[in-house]
């Protein structure tokens, strides 16, 4: 599938070549984009497989690049919030429409004197300076045939106050060899206890840690990245307590070699309080569980918990295996009001984020917060563990499923309304280069308009508390399928578009945003 993608973008491109007309150049425009949203990961010392560092380099994979970036699968950031995700790497429209053009133009150099600085990444550990370092042992991971390990293992501590954690950043040491990591608190000697009953270095913790009193300080999944905590507020770690991480081991990581770091920022200061909480799980909010999904089975299951006070919620990290399709998130106020949470429609098991949010989100007592998640246990699911496809039921080995999702929260304080945790929905561009992007919050357009039905068949509706003057619809290459501008637009006609996802584009009282809907027949 992939190499026909590939053969009908070059044959578009053949095609289209001697038509398009663009300015757009590598030096002025596209090595912007590349440095500041690619390069991160595609360097020499990057995750990535291939780097993106110069010219030469982003030419010799225009086509996947264009391929990648048109059906938004690069670079990957899944989920979406109108109240704004930090660190949201994604492209803008106009970003991919910039890449596409260039590609189509045959990749035009420009003036190499305004390329900027090629980015340099001598590591990938974001916090160089932490105030505590949680050395895991040196681990091999046994055989344990075919099933998959949790480790734990204890850190006790005396910090002579109560800390803050104000910043946390798991470094797995093998990401061949580790499913996720998740840092507990916990004061009792229960976990000390257990480890001295283990005569192997940690002790074996399949599900928790064994014990009730933990609490949840953080943690990685793949994907993950470090996790930071609004200004004056940090999760409250007792004095003298234990700090225990358990590590997933898969079953098909047996003979690596891994030695996980954890590193921590943290104040003595006075902070308001945060926990992280799996406040929608598969155990005690499921409505229509078990999660059980037969073989060639698709299956949609639901979640729902009532917030017991007034609380203002900082984050969200929703959390499933392979199986899994889509995860999303949303409130409903006791007066009826609807407030997305979060939503990712595409569930990718390799990218897994706690995200924190650029607005807080404050929810009155009594609010319910839903979850819902699709899970495709058929052939079609091309990361189904199983060929031909079996029962898959709950369970925290890699190739059973969960369905959680934890969200990060504190107590209201009058005012909470009005935070900004982060100033710009867009991630910031290396040496503030200069491709021309509207510089705008688009979280404040986007809380306040509303699309339905989505999935839509003949009429997308938009319902917005400003004036919406025009709206440009694109396709997954970036193309411009519909233009509208002029008086006031309160619904679009997509009766001639072929089914598959679009982006459109939104602009209202001189504010723009983008949101992606699905056509559907």
């Amino acid at each position: 599938m992939y190499r026909i993608a590939v053969l009908f973008l070059t044959l578009f491109l053949t095609i289209n070549e001697t038509v398009a007309q663009t300015d757009f150049t590598w030096s002025e425009d596209i090595a912007c984009i590349i440095y500041s949203h690619c390069t991160t990961c595609h360097n020499s010392n990057g995750v990535a497989p291939f780097a993106l560092e110069s010219y030469d380099d982003v030419v010799t994979f225009k086509d996947n690049i264009l391929l990648q970036v048109t059906n938004r699968s690069m670079p990957p950031w899944p989920a979406q919030s109108p109240f704004g995700l930090q660190g949201d790497n994604s492209l803008s429209d106009e970003e991919i429409n910039a890449i596409s053009e260039w590609v189509i133009n045959e990749t035009p150099m420009g003036d190499i004197a305004n390329e900027p600085t090629v980015p340099v990444f001598d590591t990938d550990i974001v916090i160089q300076d932490p105030d505590l370092i949680i050395e895991i042992p040196e681990f091999t991971v046994p055989n344990l045939s075919d099933n998959d390990l949790y480790k734990c293992f204890v850190f006790p501590m005396n910090f002579g106050e109560d800390i803050y954690v104000t910043g946390i950043e798991v470094v797995p040491g093998n990401k061949r060899a580790v499913h996720h990591v998740l840092l507990y608190e916990d004061d009792s000697n229960i976990p000390i206890s257990l480890d001295n009953a283990d005569p192997e270095i940690g002790y074996q913790c399949f599900g928790g840690i064994g014990s009730n009193n933990a609490t949840l300080v953080g943690g990685w999944a793949p994907g993950g990245d470090p996790q930071f905590m609004p200004e004056g507020m940090g999760i409250r770690i007792s004095a003298n307590t234990n700090l225990v991480a358990q590590v997933h081991y898969p079953s098909y990581a047996v003979g690596e070699v891994d030695q996980t770091d954890i590193r921590i920022k943290y104040t003595t200061a006075n902070q308001r309080n945060l926990s992280v909480s799996p406040v929608l799980n598969h155990f005690t909010s499921m409505i229509d569980g078990p999660l059980i999904i037969q073989p060639n089975d698709v299956r949609t299951f639901n979640q729902v918990w009532t917030v017991p006070t007034k609380m203002t919620i900082t984050g969200v990290a929703p959390h499933a295996h392979l199986i899994c399709t889509s995860m999303k998130s949303w409130a409903e106020t006791p007066s009826g009001e609807i407030i997305d949470l979060v939503d990712i429609p595409n569930w990718d098991f390799d990218w897994q984020k706690f995200y924190g949010y650029n607005r807080p989100v404050v929810l009155e007592q009594g609010t319910r917060i839903f979850g819902r998640a699709t899970y495709d246990n058929t052939v079609n699911n091309h990361h189904n563990p199983n060929f031909p496809p079996q029962l898959i039921t709950l369970g925290e080995d890699t190739d059973e499923e969960m369905m959680v999702f934890f969200y990060t929260m504190t107590f209201y304080q009058p005012g909470d309304e009005n935070l900004v945790f982060a100033e710009h929905n867009h991630a910031g561009h290396v040496e503030d280069c200069g491709f021309a992007l509207t510089d705008v919050d688009e979280q404040l357009i986007s809380s306040k308009i509303h699309l339905h039905p989505n999935p839509v068949s003949k009429t997308l509706y938009i319902d917005s508390e400003l004036s919406v003057t025009n709206i440009i619809v694109f396709n997954l290459l970036g193309h411009k399928v519909i233009d509208v501008s002029g008086g006031e637009i309160t619904a679009v006609d997509t009766s001639e578009l072929a089914p598959g996802t679009y982006s459109i584009q939104i602009r209202s009282e001189g504010l723009i945003t983008s949101q992606l809907f699905v056509v559907e027949r």
